[in-house]
């Protein structure tokens, strides 16, 4: 059996088409659905051919059977001899036929409403069969493993517990004014500071107190923030550094009418690990 067909092509972007050339495929026996119909000559035909027609020649003689450029008459024909695909059966005749006269003959319909019987009972007994091996499959499944106990996020922390846990983290041990230049301080570490977070920064966060009449008031409100760049706090051990010029920081800090550093006894104060702060002696500015 051999397959002659010649496939319609399209213009693009004209609304014509031309023929292309022809081509054979060549048929082979094999089962339809199950095993049980090994030995049939089964075709599904391309769809859409503009010429295609099946050649077979059996002991010297030849039918040729057409095929319809348009297969929906099968199709349909199909369709209402049951409720899934099912084949048509074509006895071998000497000549030249066309397939939709074939189909249509008493032979034709009963032997295909036979043949679509027994491949929908053997398609309905392999779905059992499968559904009865999926049954016994899940039910010597061993049993499901019993759900997780669900989390429980713990309470928020109090204010309370806050301030314990802080208390609990390493603190300045010590802090002293190294020497001083002008309105210059360099200052001596030891045990953790809390630093500014600036990128690649290692300057502590600080305060500045000058001391009046009154005592010791804040020169620059301090405010215990933190930039995210870098780190935000270090360990250090008998280590100096040098705090920005206290005449730029306080003109760079202070609003308008505030921003000179008048001449007085100026300390430091810095903040540990555990937010306890911790202040340097007294210096003096000229």
């Amino acid at each position: 059996m051999v397959y002659h067909y010649r496939e319609r092509i399209n213009y693009v972007g004209i609304n014509d088409s031309y023929l292309g050339p022809v081509q054979e495929l060549i048929l082979a026996g094999g089962p339809l659905f199950r095993d049980s119909t090994a030995g049939w000559i089964v075709f599904h035909p391309g769809e859409g051919m503009a010429e295609s027609y099946v050649l077979v020649i059996l002991r010297g003689d030849t039918m040729r059977i057409d095929l319809p450029e348009d297969p929906k008459q099968l199709v349909d024909r199909a369709w209402r001899r049951w409720d899934r695909e099912t084949p048509e059966v074509v006895r071998f005749r000497k000549g030249h036929c066309a397939m939709e006269q074939l189909a249509a003959g008493p032979w034709a319909i009963a032997a295909a409403q036979h043949l679509a019987k027994q491949l929908i009972a053997e398609d309905d007994a392999a779905y059992k069969q499968q559904l009865a091996d999926l049954e016994e499959y899940y039910r010597e499944l061993p049993s499901p493993a019993p759900p997780p106990t669900p989390y429980i996020p713990p309470a928020p922390m109090t204010p309370e517990q806050w301030e314990a846990e802080r208390a609990k983290l390493p603190g300045l041990k010590n802090v002293q004014v190294d020497r001083t230049s002008a309105d210059t301080v360099w200052v001596r570490f030891t045990g953790r500071v809390m630093l500014n977070g600036g990128c690649g920064s290692g300057m502590p966060l600080f305060g500045v107190e000058l001391m009046t009449d009154t005592g010791w008031v804040e020169r620059i409100p301090f405010e215990l923030i933190q930039m995210d760049r870098g780190m935000p706090w270090a360990d250090w051990e008998d280590h100096t550094v040098m705090i920005p010029p206290l005449r730029w920081w306080v003109g760079a800090h202070s609003p308008e009418g505030q921003k000179e550093l008048a001449p007085g006894s100026y300390r430091f104060f810095f903040v540990g690990g555990d937010r306890k702060e911790k202040r340097t002696a007294p210096f003096a500015v000229e």
